[in-house]
C-alpha cells in the first residue's frame, strides 16, 4: 500500500516543532502496517525548495529525502476529461494540488493524506474517496487494518445554552466572525442545543436550531419564508474533523425539521476559502440563494419536493435524492431490493434504528460510520440487478429478523476482487475492517455506496412477509416488485418525503 503525503503533512512532521498528537498517532499506525510505504510527489519537494528561510529549507529537504519520491508521475494537463472535472486553476499551487489528486485518480498511490481543505473539497466533488485528512486516515486505518473501535467519548447530549462553557475554543471563530456574539449568547441562555463533548470535556460539535416564521431570511434578493428551521449554530471543532460529526449534525437538523413538520432549512455563513462547511452542506442539497443584511451567504435546503418532478434515468434519481435528502424517488425508474445484514454490522451501521424515526434518539456510537448519512455495504451477492438510485430495505438477520431501514443507492461496483481498491472506495463509510474486506474479496464482491434515508416506523418481521408473497428466509439480496414494496412501506414512511 502506497501512501502519498501532502506538503503540509511533511512540514508538520519534520519542522522543528512539536508534532501534533493526531499526526503522531497516524505515523504510529503506518509503522504497524505491513507492506505500507510513504511517498512524496516530486512537486512537493519542489515546493519545499521555495522556502526563503534557507536553513529551514535545507533541513526540510534533507528530511524529505527520507521518504520515497515518486519517480514517475502522470501529468493531469494531458488528460482533457480530468481537466474538465476541475475548476480553472487560480495559481501554481492549484496545479500542484491537481497533480497530487491525479496520482490518486490514476491509482499511482493508494491514499493521499492532506490537511489542505481545498484538496479535500476537490476530492469530494470528484468522488475520490481515498483522499483523507489526518483524522479521517486515523479512523479509516484503525478500522480497516487493526480492527480498533473508534470511540468518540459520550454521544450527543441535549443541553440548555447556559449549561455550556461559552469560552470553549469552538466558539472562538464564531466570536471573531460575528460582532455581538457574546450579547447574542446571553439572549439564548434557555435555548436547546445538541452538543458532543470529547473525553476532556471540550465541545467537539454543536447544533442550535430555531423555528422561525415569516422572517426575511435573505435581503439580496429579498426572500420571506413561512415556517422554517434556522440553523443558528452548526460547528465542528478542528480537533474533531474526520469523524463525520458534520454529517451527524445535518442528520439531527433534518430530523428536527421532520419532527416539527417543516419543509425547509436554512443557515447563514461567511464563506471562507476552501470552506469545509460549504462543501459539506452543498453535498446534501443546501443551495446558496443570496446575502442577508449582515452580508452573510444564505444557504437554503428543501426536504420535500414537487410531486410532479420528471425523472428519466439513474443519474437524475441520484441528483434528486441528494438535492431533497432525506426525500427520495420511488417511481418505476428504480428497483426495490431486500438486503440482509448481520446484527453486528447492523448495530454499527444503523445504531439508532429502533424506535420512532423522528425521535431524536441520540444513542452512544462507537464508530464514526454511525454518524454518516453516506454509508457502504459489501457482500458476495451474485447479482447485477442493483443500480444507482435503487431502494434498499435492510433486513437485520438472526436477532431481530426484521426489515428496519430504507436507504437509496448512490453508486454500485460489482465483481471486485482487489481488497485495497475496495477499501479505497469505502474507507470513509465502512463498518468492515481490512481483514473482513480481504475475506469477502476472495470471491467477487459487490460494493454498494448508499444514503441512509429513514428507519421504518414499525419494523417488519420475517413472519409478516408471506402475506405479500415474500417467502423463505432472506440470505442474499432479493429484488421485490413495486407492489410488494408499496405494501411494505405503507404507514412506515411519511409520504411527504417520497415521489413517484
Amino acid at each position: 500500500m502506497r501512501i502519498l503525503l501532502d506538503t503540509n503533512i511533511i512540514i508538520q512532521r519534520e519542522n522543528n516543532q512539536i508534532v501534533p498528537e493526531n499526526l503522531a498517532e497516524l505515523m504510529k499506525l503506518f509503522n504497524g502496517l505491513e507492506n505500507c510505504s510513504l511517498h512524496i510527489h516530486p512537486l512537493t519537494q519542489a515546493e519545499l525548495k521555495k522556502d526563503k528561510h534557507l536553513l529551514r529549507q535545507e533541513i526540510n529537504i534533507s528530511k524529505s529525502n527520507t521518504y520515497s519520491i515518486l519517480d514517475k508521475t502522470p501529468d493531469y494537463l494531458k488528460d482533457e476529461v480530468y481537466i474538465s472535472k476541475l475548476p480553472t486553476p487560480k495559481n501554481e499551487n492549484d496545479i500542484v494540488d491537481n497533480q497530487l489528486l491525479y496520482c490518486i485518480y490514476k491509482n499511482i498511490c493508494t491514499y493521499l493524506i492532506t490537511e489542505d481543505q481545498g484538496i479535500l473539497n476537490k476530492a469530494s466533488k470528484l468522488d475520490i474517496e481515498n483522499v483523507l485528512s489526518i483524522n479521517e486516515a486515523i479512523n479509516a486505518f484503525k478500522k480497516l487494518f487493526t480492527n480498533y473501535n473508534i470511540t468518540l467519548s459520550n454521544d450527543f447530549e441535549l443541553k440548555k445554552a447556559f449549561e455550556l462553557n461559552h469560552k470553549d475554543e469552538i466558539f472562538d471563530s464564531l466570536r471573531n466572525s460575528y460582532n455581538g456574539f457574546d450579547k447574542w449568547w446571553n439572549k439564548i441562555q434557555n435555548r436547546d442545543t445538541y452538543v458532543h463533548f470529547n473525553q476532556n470535556g471540550a465541545i467537539s460539535a454543536i447544533l442550535i436550531p430555531k423555528i422561525e416564521e415569516n422572517e426575511i431570511i435573505c435581503n439580496s434578493p429579498i426572500t420571506i419564508k413561512g415556517k422554517i428551521l434556522k440553523i443558528c449554530t452548526f460547528k465542528v471543532a478542528n480537533h474533531a474533523r474526520g469523524f463525520k460529526l458534520g454529517e451527524r449534525l445535518i442528520d439531527l437538523a433534518i430530523k428536527f425539521a421532520c419532527k416539527n413538520n417543516l419543509e425547509e432549512i436554512y443557515l447563514t455563513h461567511f464563506i471562507e476559502e476552501n470552506d469545509y462547511l460549504v462543501n459539506l452542506i452543498e453535498s446534501f442539497g443546501f443551495k446558496r440563494i443570496g446575502l442577508n443584511a449582515n452580508n452573510e451567504d444564505v444557504f437554503l435546503k428543501q426536504i420535500t419536493a414537487n410531486k410532479s418532478t420528471s425523472i428519466t434515468n439513474a443519474d437524475e434519481v441520484v441528483d434528486y435524492n441528494n438535492t431533497y435528502y432525506p426525500a427520495f424517488y420511488q417511481g418505476n425508474t428504480v428497483k426495490k431490493h431486500l438486503i440482509p445484514i448481520q446484527p453486528e454490522f447492523h448495530k454499527r451501521l444503523f445504531p439508532d434504528s429502533k424506535g420512532d424515526v423522528y425521535q431524536l434518539g441520540l444513542n452512544l456510537f462507537n464508530y464514526s460510520e454511525s454518524n454518516c448519512i453516506k454509508k457502504a455495504y459489501i457482500c458476495n451477492a451474485n447479482t447485477t440487478k442493483v443500480n444507482k438510485g435503487d431502494i434498499l430495505l435492510f433486513y437485520q438477520s438472526k436477532e431481530r429478523m426484521a426489515l428496519t431501514t430504507l436507504c437509496t443507492v448512490q453508486n454500485v461496483y460489482s465483481k471486485m476482487t482487489d481488497p485495497e481498491l475496495v477499501s479505497k472506495l469505502i474507507a470513509k463509510r465502512t463498518v468492515f475492517n481490512f481483514n473482513e474486506i480481504k475475506k469477502i474479496c476472495e470471491k467477487e464482491a459487490l460494493v454498494l455506496l448508499f444514503n441512509e434515508n429513514f428507519h421504518l416506523k414499525k419494523e417488519i418481521k420475517l413472519n409478516e412477509l408471506p402475506k405479500l408473497n415474500i417467502t423463505g428466509n432472506i440470505y442474499s439480496i432479493r429484488e421485490i416488485t413495486d407492489e410488494q414494496y408499496r405494501e411494505l412501506i405503507k404507514g412506515n414512511i411519511d409520504e411527504r418525503y417520497t415521489i413517484n
